[in-house]
């Protein structure tokens, strides 16, 4: 198995640091697995420790008063979870749960905090994520109000090839399964919204889906679709 060191160095968030501060790092992690569909925690859960993901992918959704899970954020390799529990010294504000088998890095919140005051490389690179995740959030109200189910899909899509985007025979295949529900939820749309367009793409030759594992053969029809 990989030591934690190894891992830490090739995680973003502690890319470049030096051996000293990866060894200083390394005392205060600690790995967790997580096995595919098991809950990391449920919102309203006490906050604290914080948890950067080295391999897997995880899902964070709510569920509805009618008890539907509403899927709102994917995750995966180099991502950081609870950061803003861990700020805030608040419940968790969602339910996390892996989609795959996971292996993950926990830090406690009482050396998390001192471990951003001694390191601002880290406090930045964190700032920027949460940075960057604001402004998912902002084009994705934009997106739901401005612009067609059809391009919201597609949108989602490439953002999911860019990140899990494998090559593959006949295109780019995206790492991990995903159903026409959780898809509809990340684009503010019906399952059978989804699944049309799903078909009528895939008569069109631009994508094929089979048991959740999607590829996509034509990115630039894609793109076009997604009205970049």
């Amino acid at each position: 198995m990989e030591d934690r060191k190894r891992l830490l160095a090739k995680l973003d968030l502690f890319s470049g640091l030096s051996d000293q501060e990866l060894s200083e790092i390394e005392l205060i992690t600690r790995r967790r697995q997580v096995e595919a569909r098991e809950m990391l925690f449920h919102k309203g859960d006490d906050g604290g420790d914080v948890f950067v993901i080295a391999s897997g992918r995880l899902k964070a959704f709510v569920t509805g008063p009618d008890g539907d899970d509403r899927v709102f954020r994917y995750m995966g390799p180099g991502e950081i979870i609870g950061e803003i529990a861990a700020f805030a010294a608040c419940k968790r504000t969602a339910n996390v749960a892996a989609v795959e088998a996971c292996e993950l890095l926990m830090i406690p919140r009482r050396d998390f905090m001192p471990l951003l005051r001694r390191s601002p490389e880290i406090t930045l690179r964190l700032l920027a994520g949460l940075a960057e995740r604001m402004i998912r959030l902002s084009e994705t109200f934009e997106d739901n109000n401005f612009r067609t189910v059809s391009a919201r899909l597609a949108k989602c899509l490439l953002s999911f090839a860019d990140r899990w985007g494998e090559p593959a025979r006949n295109g780019v295949r995206i790492a991990g399964r995903f159903s026409q529900a959780e898809l509809g939820d990340l684009v503010g749309a019906t399952r059978e919204s989804v699944n049309k367009l799903v078909r009528v793409w895939t008569a069109d030759g631009v994508l094929e889906m089979h048991d959740g594992s999607i590829t996509i053969k034509q990115r630039a029809a894609l793109e076009k679709l997604a009205e970049y």
